[in-house]
């Protein structure tokens, strides 16, 4: 009788109020909708434009299948979860598959952000040597091995985990892994998904920073002033603000759930569970950021975009356009990424001679916002 009295205590403390299920549902649907949008049109893009078939854009296209995966697999069933206040309806074996599932696709998710900054950062490095040096070839390959290490982190662990230790610590009617608890485990893996990527994603992005200013001072012959010269501190300005979100809005959707994660396996009580959960979809809302956040500062894939939807064209695309067409200049710094394709060809020695090639010899800084 007093079992039954604290079951029910239990569930009545993780009950919602109707207000909060509604809410919850509004945030969770606005994640999955853009989440699926904007990844779906950064795919279609691709394949419908071969102008995108670049390497940049491959690891673009594979972050896009990753987040609209987690947007298709991930949220869905595990808002179904949260709605039915903790409740895992859907058996012991797909909640391992589940599992298996998300915490692949969202490690994938930070190699993938890894890659593309250090990708723009080689771009800068090689200059008309990068489409030598990386091929679409070794972007494959790239592609393969993060889906192959992002899979053995965490998958041989949840596939086994109980069978190693003898024991199921998930009760019946949950969906958790099996080392949620164990101190070790998860802050090494704490420390691999989410450590070294974000101290290499700031540390390539600081680079990148640095080498725009490099070919910012390279690039301003001071003697002879421009309108264009003189827009220098504001591109610097845009491409500084760009780099820096990149990396606050992965610093800002993974820090709550690593940090209540670890603290959860030495101190299960100390973590509200209702809060752990927002942190758990403040993390996933980084799948349907993504697509404006990199995608989206394509004036390529803008323009496929507006196509596709032609609500878009009132985001700006044709002055995108106007302010792409300026004489071509090494120090351009712009949101654009699109049409990355150094060459070999022979430069003009003067900087500030208005040749075509120009652009091609020196990657245009507007390459960076990735």
């Amino acid at each position: 009788m007093t079992n039954t009295t604290e079951t029910e205590v239990e569930e009545e403390d993780i009950l919602f109020p109707l207000y909060l299920v509604v809410i919850f549902g509004i945030i969770i649907s606005l994640c999955v909708f853009f989440g699926f949008v904007g990844n779906l049109l950064t795919i279609l893009a691709y394949i419908r434009d071969k102008q995108l078939h670049s390497v940049y854009n491959a690891f673009l296209l594979n972050l896009a299948i990753t987040d609209i995966l987690l947007s298709t697999i991930s949220m869905p069933f595990y808002a179904v979860y949260t709605l039915e206040t903790y409740t895992w309806p859907f058996g012991y074996h797909f909640c391992k598959v589940y599992m298996i599932i998300d915490f692949t696709l969202c490690l994938e998710s930070v190699l993938m952000m890894m890659v593309i900054s250090i990708d723009r950062l080689l771009l800068l490095k090689f200059g008309p040597h990068y489409s030598l040096k990386v091929t679409m070839k070794k972007a494959c390959t790239q592609i393969g091995v993060s889906w192959v290490l992002a899979f053995l982190l965490y998958g041989p662990a949840i596939i086994g985990w109980d069978i190693w230790t003898g024991e199921n610590i998930v009760e019946e009617e949950d969906c958790d892994v099996q080392f949620a608890y164990d101190k070790a485990f998860t802050t090494a893996t704490a420390f691999i998904e989410f450590g070294i990527p974000f101290c290499c994603i700031v540390i390539v992005n600081g680079l990148i920073y640095n080498e725009i200013r490099k070919r910012s001072k390279v690039g301003v012959n001071p003697s002879k002033p421009s309108n264009h010269n003189n827009s220098k501190p504001k591109r610097e300005v845009k491409a500084v603000r760009f780099l820096a979100a990149l990396v606050v809005v992965f610093f800002v959707t993974w820090v709550p759930y690593t940090i209540t994660t670890i603290i959860i396996a030495f101190c299960e009580e100390c973590v509200n569970e209702n809060l752990y959960e927002i942190f758990n979809w403040v993390l996933w809302s980084k799948a349907a950021m993504n697509p404006f956040l990199y995608a989206y500062n394509s004036t390529r894939f803008r323009k496929n975009f507006s196509e596709m939807i032609p609500c878009f064209k009132s985001f700006g695309v044709s002055k995108v356009k106007e302010e792409h067409s300026v004489t071509p200049n090494a120090v351009a710094v712009t949101t654009n990424t699109d049409d990355i394709k150094p060459n070999t060809s022979t430069v003009t020695p003067n900087i500030n001679t208005v040749t075509p090639s120009i652009s091609t010899v020196t990657p245009s800084i507007s390459t960076v916002n990735a």
